[in-house]
């Protein structure tokens, strides 16, 4: 069975620690986006979400997924953006519904079941590009929308989209794939500062199309959600036609479709990640297809070395274009711990 070798990682000394490497997540790249071109999505239910094109060859096709919170202009999305499009390959960086670009354009929130997003953009791609070999990079909630995507796609040959065979490689990094889990690790006392983050975020980048909706209104009376549980609650859940935060994160986790994915995957995860608990990796029934990297530290899409750069990119990059033979024979290795 082959199997994708990743780099060494050597973290950094300054950012020690799954915090301090998920903060560092967050600085803005020395480097700046390509010039892209704009296109507006229309989806089933009449909201839109935005895809951002870098590029326009027909040979790989990279679509970037964002997480919670994030945008087109996340620091991952425009050093990976900037890194695969200057290696020839024509990039799509996603804004989800409500979100960047796409702020305006929906009355429906993101959330991590939008698995039917995702394959509305794999197909938006695969029509511009019809030759293309189509890969995807999703982050965090963005990961978990491609699992579960991919889990979801049908396996015989009558209803398989034609696009489906042409997808190469995907990555998904540190996804929260069991939602129950990830929500019960977010409950302790010392993941406050991440709650009162992502709430403030989530809530002040709320489109107007949703705040002005009546359910929204009486969700939101009262004092504002201090957990994330419930703001999925009260919020994320009614709002998107789910009983409750229970009902979302049941219906909406990968974990339970992981074991359906087909095509060539490479989990990434770290140990020391304050968000996605690496427990939630532990004992998975991953197909031959899948690869599954734990790091020691790295935190929540962290991941800076020891030269204070980015040993996330050097892996994604080794995965999707240095190692691109191994999609071949449709085989990986299953799991994988890298070394202190």
């Amino acid at each position: 069975m082959a199997y994708f070798d990743p780099p060494p990682f050597f973290p950094s000394r300054w950012y020690r620690g799954g915090a301090l490497q998920t903060v560092a997540s967050l600085r803005r790249p020395a480097i700046a986006a390509p010039s892209s071109t704009k296109h507006e999505l229309p989806l089933s239910d009449g909201d839109r979400i935005v895809l951002h094109q870098s590029g326009n060859g027909d040979g790989k096709a990279l679509l970037l997924f964002h997480g919670l919170s994030g945008c087109h202009q996340s620091p991952y999305m425009i050093r990976w953006t900037s890194r695969f499009y200057q290696a020839g390959w024509t990039v799509y960086r996603v804004d989800g519904r409500g979100c960047g670009d796409a702020r305006d354009l929906a009355r429906g929130i993101s959330h991590a079941g939008r698995s039917e997003d995702v394959q509305a953009a794999f197909e938006f791609v695969a029509e511009r590009h019809p030759s293309a070999l189509l890969h995807g990079i999703g982050v965090s909630l963005g990961g978990n929308q491609l699992l579960r995507m991919l889990g979801h796609l049908p396996s015989d040959d009558k209803t398989t989209p034609e696009w489906a065979d042409r997808i190469a490689k995907v990555a998904a990094v540190c996804p929260p794939i069991d939602l129950a889990r990830c929500c019960k690790n977010m409950l302790r006392p010392g993941r406050r500062i991440y709650n009162r983050y992502f709430i403030r975020a989530l809530l002040r980048g709320l489109p107007d199309q949703v705040r002005n909706r009546s359910d929204f209104q009486k969700a939101i009376a009262g004092r504002l959600p201090r957990t994330l549980y419930e703001l999925d609650d009260r919020l994320t859940a009614p709002l998107s036609g789910f009983e409750n935060a229970d009902d979302y994160y049941l219906r909406c986790s990968s974990i339970g479709v992981l074991s359906q994915n087909r095509w060539p995957t490479l989990l990434i995860a770290s140990e020391d990640d304050p968000i996605v608990p690496v427990g939630c990796f532990a004992e998975l029934a991953l197909p031959s297809t899948t690869q599954l990297l734990v790091t020691p530290t790295g935190g929540h899409a962290g991941f800076v070395d020891r030269l204070g750069g980015s040993w996330l990119d050097e892996c994604l990059y080794g995965w999707l274009e240095v190692a691109s033979n191994v999609a071949e024979n449709g085989q990986v290795a299953e799991s994988r711990r890298l070394p202190n």
